[in-house]
């Protein structure tokens, strides 16, 4: 179990994917799945593969991080993002199509992020910080930073860069007009992390930087796309809970009038990108159909016609897609299939597709089996639920085998049938090698099964989500999956949060696993960096002494818990501060149940570190291991 560890702890994760013009390329990052105690974050490299032939090679070599390919509108350059020079400040480089060393275009006082090439190839856009004020003070003043990220405008050969005079507005994401006048751009009038939740869209002229709004719509938007004819902007819209879960239908907003038209509505798919069709007759879109990996073509009355599913996961990434050769690319893994680059073409009159990968980025690992395979349940009010169960690898027998139920984050994410490599994933292979079975359901507000679906638990947290999977569980044991003597219940973020209610509700898991978990709505409101999850999710003020923040608080019931608790959490986490883990740990263990909170220095919500990881794997698969054992 140890090796498997190791061969996660070891692996490339490839990613970000820019298809070159013309179709024959795709340039793209490979990460390490870790980092040292003393590195900024995973070194990254920039690879080239050309599709026909499948050969990948590295394209750049350090030191620190390169990241973020995008092509230039004519191939011929390639620009990137790298802190070569200095850790964790990221610049802007250019590479020629003839070989040569890298030009750096930019120096700004903070990190740029989103580069992205003007229509005629001269210039580059790429959003950027304001900078810090030297200053001999080092109080820090809460909630009071109103630094912006801008809209920067660098000139491609020589590396000239201004500002967009765009006035004090956050830039959340931004596409240029195909005529190179404007941007569209998702903005706030707050810097700060909760208006990203209350964003809308405007139009700003690249040469004055005159703002016009645009929309301000119902819900939030995410990945805007200006058709070809500069008519009309494509985004995803839905509520979400997270800024890179942002999976929905599609809004169209008409350029002049600031009319909406939302397709998609009322079926079974989230989308997660938007690109036009040369013609601007529709929409090539990525997206999860029932959780499952999914490219179609939506056309402008709503219509979606499928090219391309497999069960497979599909990052939330999306795609990305040259719409002249009609090539796509995405990072898609299946639960034997590591994270690969795939590719594929939309070819003939009938726009038929197939993906296949074109990298091999760790086909030296060797891992465990998985045996997967999709369930259906009723929950207690009759809605049909879906989830994935994963059968042990190992030491199961012929009796039904101890279960864990790893409740996903989110909540507006999706479960699917993805390679369980990093972060709390990593206890799923060491699980069923212990011989213990893996559930997975994708509750109310799961991505992947409508819009509606997904909104469904708003104002409901904790509520009937949480029965979808405790009947899911009752499935698993009424058809022998699961013993019901030996359950255990597990997740991280959202999940770690079920998973403290859950032992609440109930005492039938003998074990639980609580990573980044929220115990506490009241103070998670006031310590969080995006407090505008909780109240648009909850529904009701945050301070109120009779309301949801208190009756959904596991805090508040922790008197009915039996269950053995395992915390886990990183102790420079800003969306679920560590306080959290510790009050719930502090009431548990006044109340007599067994109960341990792990917390690992310099992690943020996510962690990085590779010791780290592997403490935090053992320590988890090990609570299980102890308590989940008849022996």
């Amino acid at each position: 179990m140890s090796e498997t560890l190791d061969a996660l702890l070891d692996m490339s994760v490839p990613g970000g994917p820019s298809v070159a013009p013309g179709g024959e390329r795709i340039a793209y990052q490979v990460a390490r799945a870790s980092k040292g105690k003393d590195e900024e974050s995973p070194e990254s490299r920039i690879w080239m593969v050309e599709i026909d032939r499948g050969e990948s090679w590295q394209v750049t070599f350090g030191p620190g991080n390169d990241r973020h390919p995008c092509w230039s509108p004519r191939g011929d350059r390639l620009a990137y993002l790298s802190d070569r020079e200095k850790r964790g400040k990221l610049q802007l480089y250019v590479l020629h199509d003839s070989p040569g060393e890298a030009l750096k275009l930019t120096e700004l006082p903070a990190s740029v992020s989103n580069p992205q090439w003007a229509p005629d190839g001269k210039h580059l856009a790429l959003l950027s910080t304001d900078h810090a004020e030297e200053s001999d003070n080092d109080v820090k003043l809460f909630d009071a930073d109103r630094r912006f990220q801008r809209l920067y405008l660098v000139d491609a050969d020589t590396g000239e860069c201004s500002a967009i005079d765009h006035g004090d507005l956050q830039i959340w994401e931004y596409c240029w007009s195909p005529d190179g006048s404007s941007f569209a751009a998702i903005v706030s009038d707050e810097s700060a992390l909760w208006a990203w939740y209350h964003a809308r869209l405007v139009r700003i002229d690249v040469s004055s930087g005159s703002v016009t709004t645009l929309c301000e719509p119902e819900r939030q938007v995410a990945r805007p796309a200006w058709s070809p004819d500069g008519n009309q902007i494509a985004m995803i819209t839905s509520f979400w809970s997270d800024p890179e879960m942002t999976g929905g239908d599609v809004l169209l907003v008409n350029v002049a009038n600031g009319s909406t038209r939302q397709l998609g509505s009322g079926q079974t798919r989230s989308h997660l990108t938007c690109h036009w069709l040369p013609d601007g007759s529709g929409l090539l879109t990525m997206a999860w159909e029932r959780a499952r990996a999914h490219v179609s073509l939506l056309d402008l009355d709503g219509n979606c016609r499928p090219l391309w599913t497999e069960d497979l996961a599909v990052d939330e990434y999306g795609a990305s897609f040259d719409p002249v050769s009609g090539t796509v690319a995405s990072v898609i893994s299946g639960p034997n299939q590591p994270s690969e680059i795939w590719a594929g073409t939309l070819t003939g009159d009938d726009d038929t597709l197939t993906l296949r990968p074109v990298t091999s980025s760790n086909e030296q690992a060797s891992f465990p089996n998985i045996t997967s395979g999709w369930l259906t349940w009723e929950s207690s009010d009759g809605l049909q639920i879906e989830g994935l169960y994963l059968a042990p690898t190992e030491g199961a027998g012929s009796s039904a085998p101890a279960m864990v139920t790893f409740v996903r984050g989110g909540p507006t994410a999706a479960t699917s049938p993805q390679f369980p490599s990093r972060g709390p994933l990593a206890w799923i292979p060491i699980l069923l090698q212990h011989g213990v079975a893996v559930f997975m359901p994708n509750y109310r507000g799961s991505n992947g099964y409508g819009l509606e679906f997904a909104e469904t638990n708003m104002g409901d947290l904790g509520g009937m989500d949480l029965q979808d999977i405790l009947t899911g569980v009752d499935a698993c044991v009424a058809r022998g999956l699961a013993d019901p003597d030996r359950l255990g219940i597990g997740g991280w973020s959202y999940g770690g949060y079920l998973t403290a209610w859950a032992i609440t509700q109930t005492t039938r898991f003998r074990a639980a696993v609580a990573g980044a978990s929220i115990t506490n709505w009241y103070s998670f409101h006031g310590g969080t960096d995006r407090p505008g999850f909780d109240s648009q999710f909850i529904g009701a003020p945050p301070d109120e002494l009779d309301g949801p923040y208190a009756w959904r608080s596991p805090l508040f019931r922790s008197k009915s818990v039996r269950t053995p608790t395992l915390f886990i959490h990183g102790e420079l986490d800003e969306c679920c501060p560590v306080g959290q883990a510790y009050e719930m740990t502090r009431a548990l263990r006044r109340h007599g149940v067994p109960v341990e909170c792990a917390v690992y220095p310099r992690e943020g919500h996510r962690f990085a570190e590779r010791e780290h990881l592997r403490d935090m794997t053992n320590r988890a698969t090990g609570w299980f291991a102890t308590y989940l054992d008849n022996s």
